[in-house]
């Protein structure tokens, strides 16, 4: 019986490790767009200062500012849908532990002595 436990309660933490680590991963991909922004802005000044190729810096600048905000859209979206399959998964997870306790206790009670 304590192994079935062990088994469904890791179930739980394996598929939270997993959700946990994409949502690492696109966290890292928006904060390289950030920093590929952050860039762009300091190419565009100094291609103001010196006067040239401002054009092309300030379409890059605005290209890495589009990518960054959509990055950013994707992750609150992405999320927001950890956070409910998280719920979910541990949901289910609760009621199958729970239907598998009480499995237990019947097994326990039809015991003939």
């Amino acid at each position: 019986m304590a192994s079935d436990t062990d088994l469904k309660l890791s179930d739980t933490l394996r598929y939270y490790s997993s959700d946990v680590q994409l949502a690492k991963e696109l966290l890292y991909r928006r904060l390289r767009c950030l920093a590929n922004y952050e860039l762009a802005n300091k190419n565009l000044e100094r291609a103001r200062a010196k006067n040239r190729d401002i054009i092309k810096a300030e379409s890059d600048q605005q290209n890495a500012c589009q990518l960054y905000e959509k990055m950013t859209k994707q992750a609150r979206e992405e999320l927001a849908n950890l956070k409910v399959r998280r719920v979910a998964a541990f949901k289910k997870s609760l009621i199958e532990h729970a239907e598998l306790q009480m499995k237990h206790a019947k097994e326990h009670v039809n015991v003939p002595r």
